[in-house]
């Protein structure tokens, strides 16, 4: 016969080893109300969230919108979207390769972010709405936060433009910040109506 201290140290056990089965989280209110973007200068668009602080990147040929904890918070995460093309007077150009564009970006990541201990996690080549693309995904630690980011692009070559998607957040922020970013790449279309 097991005693009463028994059974509660034979309930404790099984309740260790049975993970603890919790329900769906509710997105941050910051991420859960959306606004459409459309590029006036090259006509793509997507919707982003729009309690995110947004600002315009690529001299006015792509945008970037941020958000911490709260809206005005410490960033921990950011997604750039924007079409870099040999007029912008970028380094990148549509005429380089998207690997050569790869490697110009993570260059970029050394010298402007101070990445340290940089580690590509995943490169591949794809597709992004029937248009060659590259996806690459990196880990690196940012010693001005003390912290460990990840970092994931997509160059989309189409035509004569190569688009840029990137995702950057604290890698303890990467399920919400990448779940917001698969939307806004869900929600992108090249052509929204008459421009250039």
């Amino acid at each position: 016969m097991i005693s009463i201290a028994g059974w509660r140290a034979m309930l404790l056990c099984l309740a260790m080893a049975i993970p603890a089965v919790s329900g769906p989280t509710t997105p941050p209110k910051q991420d859960r109300a959306w606004k459409r973007y459309r590029n006036q200068q090259f006509g793509y668009c997507l919707s982003y969230p729009r309690r995110w602080v947004r600002g315009e990147a690529f001299d006015g040929a792509g945008f970037y919108v941020e958000t911490g904890v709260k809206k005005y918070s410490r960033p921990l995460g950011e997604i750039d979207v924007g079409i870099v093309s040999p007029s912008n007077d970028v380094p990148h150009t549509a005429s380089v390769s998207l690997v050569e564009n790869l490697q110009i970006h993570l260059d970029g990541l050394k010298t402007f972010e101070r990445a340290e201990r940089m580690e590509v996690l995943e490169k591949r080549s794809t597709e992004f709405l029937g248009s060659p693309a590259l996806f690459t995904k990196d880990r690196y630690y940012d010693p001005q936060d003390s912290g460990t980011w990840i970092d994931e692009v997509i160059f989309v070559q189409r035509k004569n433009d190569l688009f840029r998607f990137e995702l950057e957040c604290r890698a303890d922020q990467l399920a919400r910040f990448e779940s917001v970013f698969n939307r806004v790449l869900n929600s992108f279309q090249f052509e929204c109506g008459a421009a250039r």
